[in-house]
């Protein structure tokens, strides 16, 4: 028997979270390995993945589909994966721009500068902006999702050591990356 992702995605768009977790997890490794396909970075592809995820839990009530939700969830990866990849090559090209080329192979020469120094740099602002979202959340919320990424604990441990339930923990998990996904935008 497969499985109904209709089925789950009807029930997400109620509000079900028990039903969007089982989209999730039904779904998400083959989402990630389809990313890292167009991408080749397992780590934007797990964000891409997660990203897409997001989005379809804060317009689930918006969201009409008229075919097959399972292939609605790669459009969208797809659609986002090459998005990410035209936003990448656009910052590489701005930089290639300003610098001339002889410069730049003079400065590679030179300084023997790592040729991903451009995106280590922009990952480390992103890196900043990322913690100072999570520091403005509240404490329970900062909590939970500390322990979720950078533990890797699932909502179950959370919901043990923290002594809440799990859906509190879903409820906090959602609300921070939401107010990480804001503070991202802003910073654009």
């Amino acid at each position: 028997m497969s499985f109904d992702f209709n089925f789950y995605w009807q029930k997400t768009r109620e509000g079900d979270e028990k039903a969007f977790e089982i989209l999730f997890k039904e779904i998400n490794n083959s989402l990630c390995y389809y990313a890292f396909q167009i991408t080749n970075d397992r780590f934007i592809a797990q964000e891409i993945v997660q990203d897409v995820f997001l989005k379809i839990w804060q317009n689930r009530r918006k969201i009409i589909i008229n075919g097959s939700f399972k292939a609605y969830l790669y459009l969208m990866t797809h659609n986002l994966a090459i998005n990410t990849l035209l936003k990448i090559n656009t910052r590489k090209n701005s930089v290639s721009r300003l610098v001339s080329n002889d410069l730049w192979e003079n400065f590679k020469d030179t300084l023997a500068i790592n040729p991903y120094l451009l995106e280590q740099l922009e990952a480390e602002e992103t890196d900043k902006t990322i913690e100072k979202a999570i520091d403005g959340l509240p404490q329970q919320c900062k909590d939970v999702f500390s322990l979720s990424r950078f533990e890797n604990k699932s909502y179950k441990e959370i919901s043990s050591l923290l002594n809440i339930t799990e859906s509190t923990v879903r409820s906090h998990i959602f609300k921070a990356l939401e107010k990480i996904e804001e503070v991202l935008k802003k910073n654009k």
